[in-house]
């Protein structure tokens, strides 16, 4: 397969193939528009330039020539032809368009219309013509406006899923690796490295002078598993809070910040930043500054198996710790109130 082919595939999974079936529809629709009118219109100089635009359209589909084309069809429209395309184009403003927007169009034709030259006159007057395309010409970049603006929130939107997806099926991947390793091996990942990894030098001298380790260091390898779990909760709960949240906000937030949600730096800054929560959160834990039944107890030596609440409470604290970007703040916030309430 050609790069050519390989970048129609990728573009079909960000939503490209249905961006160039809509562009596609509107080749079609121009191109049978334009039969209709050039007739009427043949001694018109815009005919070669639109003639010339299909042409180009007919070997490649693209958007900036469609949206010309349209709007050079404009001026070709005969009176009863502009004033169905005008009366469709703002049924589709008050549809799709923001309410200020779509009034002021409906605003601007009905003013037109009451105009004494507009009234009683079986012949429409060139004057009000010239309005008429003028006020179509606007609505028809408005609603091409609209369009694209909701091509590329479902192009981007995509991208940012298909990104997203990848960095958190990873999360899940490591998660469940942990689990096994936590399972397999009494001393979590600081067995597995020694006996697999020995490259892995700073887990295996940590007590590599002594030959047999005592309870405190057996504990030591445990926690360091429950911390790498921890760090592991956070980063899957940053990618599941945007993946979640993506929804929402694709029609709320501008299609600048849209477009930013899908680099490679957004994605990398919020996954940094819910992995730093869930560490903060695992700090708590271990200091017992969050102490109570639906928090992980670290007062005892505990081992990783499938009936260990304190090893699944520490991964569910620490994975709402990197989902919600909340909760370690208001946790902080707290903290500094009981501090300055005890210092005063």
């Amino acid at each position: 397969m050609d790069i050519d082919a390989w970048k129609d595939k990728i573009n079909q999974w960000f939503g490209r193939s249905y961006y160039d079936q809509i562009n596609q529809q509107n080749v079609t629709r121009l191109s049978t528009y334009f039969l209709r009118v050039k007739d009427a219109q043949a001694d018109n100089p815009l005919l070669q330039q639109i003639q010339e635009q299909l042409q180009h359209l007919q070997e490649k589909a693209e958007w900036d020539k469609v949206k010309a084309i349209e709007l050079l069809l404009v001026p070709l429209l005969d009176a009863d032809d502009l004033d169905m395309e005008l009366h469709y184009k703002l049924h589709n403003a008050q549809l799709f368009l923001p309410e200020y927007e779509a009034g002021f169009f409906r605003e601007c034709y009905e003013t037109m219309m009451q105009k004494p030259e507009a009234q009683g006159h079986t012949s429409v007057p060139e004057e009000i013509l010239s309005r008429k395309r003028a006020l179509l010409t606007k609505l028809t970049v408005s609603l091409q406006k609209f369009q694209e603006d909701r091509l590329l929130r479902s192009i981007f939107a995509n991208k940012a899923r298909f990104k997203i997806g990848l960095f958190f099926g990873l999360a899940i991947i490591f998660s469940v690796f942990l689990l096994a390793i936590g399972i397999l091996h009494p001393e979590g990942i600081y067995q597995y490295c020694s006996r697999y990894c020995p490259q892995f030098t700073w887990l295996t001298s940590i007590t590599a002078e002594i030959p047999e380790p005592t309870d405190t260091q057996q504990a030591d390898k445990i926690h360091l598993h429950f911390a790498i779990a921890a760090l592991m909760a956070g980063y899957m709960g940053a990618c599941f809070s945007m993946l979640i949240s993506l929804k929402s906000r694709i029609e709320t937030i501008t299609l600048k910040e849209l477009e930013n949600l899908h680099k490679l730096h957004f994605i990398l800054t919020r996954i940094i930043t819910g992995i730093g929560a869930a560490l903060i959160c695992y700090y708590f834990f271990r200091a017992q500054l969050l102490t109570g039944s639906l928090f992980p107890d670290f007062s005892e030596q505990k081992e990783i198996h499938l009936n260990s609440k304190t090893y699944f409470t520490l991964i569910i604290w620490c994975f709402i710790a990197g989902f919600s970007e909340k909760l370690v703040p208001s946790i902080l916030s707290k903290t500094e109130g009981q501090l300055a309430e005890r210092k005063s």
